[in-house]
């Protein structure tokens, strides 16, 4: 047994396994599937939340659970749509949390406390399972903070159409993994014992919906469907159906770039139409350039303070259980300039701008573009978080350690900087992006 144990702690996805996005470039890290046995393995009981509520007339039950969002001024519970609306544009009445286990007594849940996806809110149909899901808001102080199960934004993404040269390589990340479903039967009680949990395979993912063969019960909607990823409890979907066929598996609403995109606007996390400065070498305003095209790479633009081109869009891209919001995960979407950032916030689907992801490489002292999210993408702002609106740093994984990203402007010629006095709106270029050890210093802002 001891044996096993061990194998099962240090097991790691081989190779041929890895994300289609990875195959030809090691993971930041491992993308281990499973638990620490550290961990305590029953902590996810006290995520979930049992829901109350009138539907038509009718007291009905369901399932929520608490997700940690980093840098919410709220508590978040992410539940399906239906648990929400009983008909086109019409909430349901009299919604309450039973016996929170924060508070260990009964909420209730206001129609100014929630949101419900829009296209299912206009139209609450199976047909549109893919957008039954909705969220429920708790103001609470910062230091009696939920946060509840982690996410992972990597997790989220199906292989684009047409982009395997394999069967293996266009595999999906959760297709055949062991997904796990939690949730309280109509007939149970918080105050009697935990939530239930199933597990079954995922025998099919899409671009928008799961389905695995974790038994579930009617009145279950709403509840966590979750993997063991990189050691931590990590949802992947929002449990509300049961399955179509027989042959088939009850459903879930993927959590992929478009529905987190939609959740971190309800919640109000993340920036929009922000360009990247460094502060390094006054008088001379330093920013971060990138041209919007596949694999392009970033350069430093130095001007007085010259004009500006390069404009983001920074997620929360990953955070762990319990992990305090210093420690999110975040990634950089390059803004097309020909569209709103507030557009591209709120796009489906249909988005007719390619998703251009900043890449952070240690390795080749590089920041480039990809049009798919990998782990290289993801980097943390740790004091930007602590103190909003000082200068901060920006840290990117380097194996096992941590480097700080670091701009300077040593290249440029007195001709050049010379040139950047009489127009302040030309700026001269250069290549100068390093990552070096990190340091005290905080250099980095947003405007």
């Amino acid at each position: 047994m001891g044996s096993d144990i061990d194998d099962l702690k240090n097991f790691q996805l081989p190779a041929e396994s890895w994300h289609h996005t990875q195959l030809y470039d090691k993971p930041v890290e491992a993308d281990r599937f499973g638990l620490d046995l550290s961990n305590d393995h029953r902590r996810w009981e006290s995520w979930v939340v049992k829901l109350t509520f009138e539907k038509l007339g009718q007291e009905k039950h369901g399932n929520g659970f608490y997700v940690n969002v980093p840098n919410s001024n709220f508590d978040v519970i992410l539940t399906a749509g239906h648990n929400l609306v009983d008909k086109p544009q019409h909430y349901c009445s009299n919604i309450r949390i039973i016996n929170d286990p924060l508070e260990n007594e009964d909420i209730p849940v206001k129609p100014d406390m929630f949101h419900v996806c829009k296209k299912y809110f206009n139209d609450p149909d199976e047909l549109n399972a893919i957008f039954d899901y909705g969220i429920i808001l708790l103001k609470r102080d910062r230091q009696k903070r939920m946060r509840g199960f982690g996410f992972n934004l990597i997790l989220g993404f199906a292989p684009p159409p047409g982009s395997a040269s394999s069967e293996e390589k266009g595999k999906d990340i959760l297709q055949g993994s062991l997904v796990s479903v939690g949730g309280y039967a109509p007939e149970d009680s918080p105050s009697d014992g935990p939530p239930r949990r199933s597990g079954g395979e995922c025998i099919q993912a899409t671009r928008h919906q799961l389905q695995y063969k974790a038994d579930t019960k009617q009145g279950m909607s709403g509840g966590p469907v979750w993997i063991g990823f990189r050691g931590v409890e990590t949802v992947v979907a929002i449990h509300n159906y049961g399955a179509e066929k027989e042959s088939q598996g009850n459903r879930g609403s993927r959590l992929n770039l478009n529905v987190w995109r939609t959740i971190f606007e309800w919640v109000g996390v993340g920036w929009h139409d922000k360009s990247l400065h460094y502060r390094g070498f006054p008088p001379y305003s330093m920013h971060l350039y990138l041209p919007y095209t596949l694999n392009g790479e970033g350069e430093v633009r130095v001007g007085k303070p010259g004009k500006v081109e390069t404009l983001f869009e920074i997620l929360p891209v990953a955070a762990k259980p319990k992990a305090k919001d210093l420690e999110a995960g975040y990634g950089f979407i390059l803004q097309n300039n020909r569209v709103s950032a507030t557009a591209t916030a709120t796009a489906t689907a249909t988005a007719t701008a390619t998703t251009m992801w900043v890449r952070w490489n240690p390795k080749s002292d590089q920041v480039s573009l990809v049009d798919r999210f990998d782990g290289r993408c993801e980097v943390k702002l740790p004091q930007v978080i602590v103190q909003p609106g000082k200068p901060f740093e920006i840290q990117a994984q380097d194996g096992d350690s941590w480097k700080q990203v670091q701009m300077t402007m040593e290249y440029l010629d007195e001709g050049d900087l010379e040139l950047l006095a009489d127009d302040p709106q030309m700026t001269a270029a250069t290549s100068e992006i390093t990552f070096v050890p990190l340091t005290k210093k905080k250099l980095f802002e947003f405007k």
